[in-house]
């Protein structure tokens, strides 16, 4: 055998190779063909599509990354390129607008970030009911409500929850009605449910006012939503308005869309309430 020969059943001539590292490759039955050796550091991958079922591809293992923390990311069939660490502190977030369709980004905050949905406020008056709605996607409502009134005395003023006027609002807590004199009246306690989230009773003069606030969650998932709420009247001239310091939940199913400022007498005839949310 000469040597440079290439021996074999078939006789495959040796002009069949014409480079350093050209290989031999069967196609087929009998048949062979060249496979030109590959760029450096490329691998040889099997390629049932390929004339020769075999090809070179690049190593993304060794040449793809460059530094500590690179990944290698995937940006369409069969193609991969180097995306370089973030920021210490940064996280990995999707964007379809990079080419590898991730980025590296700050870390939202974990705070709540509260925003008034109502700009401004909204008057207290002219009905009995008062309603905020639009609201959406949001866990967390802040009600404010500022020196409410209404046009009849003792009047109770609460807040509502997308308009529910059931036995639905079930509140725990102190219940403080001031007399004109000390009297063991004077100091009670809520439990279970009522038509409202109380805040506050005017006293006997209709010239009294509210204010305080009701704070709910959950208020973007089904199931009860809790609240924590607390409020209290002035005297205007007289007495027996009520102050309460309570928590509870709303029981519904329903995300909240809406709340309303309530007077179960009379129409509200003065005073703001502003809705806060976060989501």
């Amino acid at each position: 055998m000469a040597i440079g020969r290439i021996p074999g059943v078939n006789g495959i001539p040796e002009s069949i190779i014409d480079a350093k590292g050209d290989l031999i490759a069967g196609t087929s039955a009998d048949n062979a063909v060249r496979l030109a050796v590959g760029t450096n550091d490329q691998r040889l991958v099997a390629a049932s599509g390929e004339a020769a079922g075999l090809k070179y591809v690049s190593d993304t293992q060794n040449t793809v990354v460059d530094a500590k923390g690179d990944l290698i990311v995937g940006t369409g069939a069969d193609t991969v390129a180097r995306l370089a660490v973030g920021t210490n502190g940064h996280t990995l977030v999707a964007d379809s607008g990079e080419t590898t369709g991730l980025k590296w980004a700050a870390a939202s905050s974990s705070g709540a970030n509260w925003a008034l949905e109502n700009a401004g406020g909204t008057a207290l008056t002219g009905a009995a009911t008062i309603t905020i709605s639009g609201i959406s996607g949001k866990d967390k409502i802040l009600v404010l409500i500022d020196e409410a009134s209404s046009a009849n005395a003792a009047a109770e003023i609460g807040v509502r929850v997308n308009g529910v006027t059931t036995s639905s609002y079930y509140s725990w807590g102190q219940l403080l009605a001031p007399q004109a004199t000390y009297s063991a009246n004077s100091f009670s306690y809520m439990s279970g449910g009522i038509t409202y989230i109380p805040i506050g009773r005017v006293s006997g003069s209709a010239s009294s006012s509210i204010s305080g606030y009701s704070l709910l969650t959950g208020c973007n998932s089904s199931g009860v939503k809790a609240h924590t709420s607390a409020g209290g009247a002035n005297a205007g001239g007289n007495s027996d308005q009520r102050s309460y310091v309570v928590g509870g939940y709303f029981n519904s199913s329903s995300v909240v869309t809406s709340v309303s400022v309530f007077s179960n007498s009379g129409n509200l005839d003065a005073g703001t309430v502003y809705v806060y949310t976060s989501a």
